[in-house]
C-alpha cells in the first residue's frame, strides 16, 4: 500500500459505557449472543469468528464483578460487550475500518440493556483521523 492510500484510512471506534442498566438483560447470555446477530446487520458486517460469550463470577470484593464478556471478530474489525451484573453496568466497544451508523448501534444497544446513564466516546482513528474526538455524555 503506497503512503498516499494509507494516509487516507480511518478507524471508527464507538466506545459506549451504560449505568443503571437492567441486570435481567445484562446476564443474558442469549440476549447478548441475539445482539451480536442484530449488530452484524446493522453494522453490515462479516462474522469471521464468534460470537464468544463466556460468564465470570468474581470473588465478592473482586473489581472484575460479575457477568458476562462477549467477543467477535469481524472482517471489518471488532465488537465487544463486557456486562457487571452487580453494579448494572455494561461497556461496548466497536471497532471498524468501514464507517458505521453510531446512531442505529446506540438505539439497539440502549433497547437491549435499558440504562439510565450512558456515556458515549466517539474516536477516528489512524492516519486519517489527526485528532479528531467526540465526547458525549446523556442521562
Amino acid at each position: 500500500m503506497d503512503g498516499c492510500a494509507l494516509a487516507k484510512m480511518a478507524w471508527y471506534h464507538l466506545l459506549l459505557d451504560m449505568y443503571g442498566c437492567d441486570v435481567r438483560n445484562l446476564n443474558d447470555e442469549s440476549l447478548l449472543r441475539n445482539l451480536f446477530q442484530d449488530l452484524t446487520k446493522i453494522l453490515d458486517m462479516h462474522i469471521i469468528a464468534g460470537p464468544t460469550i463466556v460468564r465470570y463470577v468474581g470473588k465478592e470484593d473482586s473489581p472484575s464483578g460479575e457477568g458476562l464478556s462477549g467477543f467477535m471478530i469481524v472482517a471489518e474489525s471488532h465488537v465487544s460487550i463486557h456486562t457487571d451484573i452487580r453494579t448494572g453496568y455494561v461497556s461496548i466497544d466497536v471497532y471498524s475500518c468501514k464507517e458505521f451508523n453510531i446512531d442505529l448501534v446506540e438505539e439497539c444497544l440502549e433497547k437491549a440493556f435499558k440504562p439510565k446513564k450512558m456515556e458515549k466516546k466517539f474516536i477516528l482513528r489512524g492516519p486519517a483521523a489527526e485528532t479528531y474526538t467526540r465526547t458525549q455524555a446523556t442521562e
